[in-house]
């Protein structure tokens, strides 16, 4: 069955896909910052001939937010609504969901070694995406992001294709103790392990895990390594890798044209 969407992942040639002041000169003022990341968009918009306006992400609760909503919780956009700057509309959830349209609005999640799920229903027209860090992916993201496209559409499970983009493979993501988030035995089993004292982080192992037990037959991953790979922003290169570069990446979709 052939793909009605655009899957696109920005890099460090791109720019910075934030407006956080963290990754930027501190002689900068917040509305310097904003131009420079509102210019970034629209320049890599333009490879895709999108409107780097039009990219919506999800506002997604973390250990840090105020936001208390109920985990797996989605949103389907409403592909008429108009924003003068979409990045900046507060969707708080885990999953957005954007029904086939030929208007090129996009979805994406910033990202800097954590991978972002993309599930297309190619049969009814509807795509589902969600940012699944290691915390996420321990309260069981990757599974409840197939279960919106079900729970929303009825959608048959062998009509999901999902894409897990790039992000920090096992071989380079480490930790020197087990890491205190991993509190879910069930979902790390085999994709956490020890090796000379180091302990490796398979959250591509994990996602795989989940997805298989919901049925999933078609996937699809990204072979880049964000923290080897220069060519993308990567939080834990920059910390303990030495990488000059500091920023975010962003992986996200469109429909085609004429779909």
């Amino acid at each position: 069955m052939e793909s009605k969407i655009v899957i696109f992942e920005s890099g460090v040639e791109d720019g910075i896909m934030s407006n956080n002041a963290k990754f930027y000169d501190k002689s900068l003022s917040q509305e310097e910052i904003n131009k420079i990341f509102l210019e970034n968009r629209l320049t890599f918009g333009k490879k895709y001939d999108i409107d780097g306006r039009k990219i919506y992400k999800a506002t997604q609760k973390n250990d840090n937010s105020k936001l208390d909503y109920k985990d797996g919780k989605y949103i389907v956009l409403d592909i008429n609504k108009n924003s003068l700057d979409a990045w900046y509309e507060k969707l708080e959830a885990d999953i957005l969901i954007l029904p086939q349209n030929d208007k090129k609005i996009a979805l994406a999640h910033q990202m800097a070694d954590c991978p972002i799920i993309i599930a297309e229903d190619r049969k009814l027209g509807v795509t589902a995406l969600s940012h699944c860090g290691a915390m996420y992916i321990n309260r069981y993201l990757p599974q409840q992001t197939i279960e919106a496209l079900k729970k929303e559409y009825n959608s048959n499970i062998e009509d999901i294709y999902v894409y897990i983009g790039s992000c920090a493979k096992k071989e380079s993501y480490i930790y020197k103790t087990y890491p205190k988030w991993a509190t879910n035995k069930e979902v790390w089993k085999e994709a956490i392990y020890k090796r000379k004292d180091i302990y490796h982080i398979d959250m591509i192992k994990a996602i795989q895990n989940q997805l298989k037990k919901v049925g999933i037959k078609h996937l699809k991953v990204s072979k880049i390594d964000t923290i080897t790979n220069q060519k993308y922003y990567s939080h834990a290169g920059y910390v303990c890798g030495g990488r000059k570069e500091y920023g975010q990446n962003i992986v996200g979709f469109f429909y085609k044209k004429g779909n």
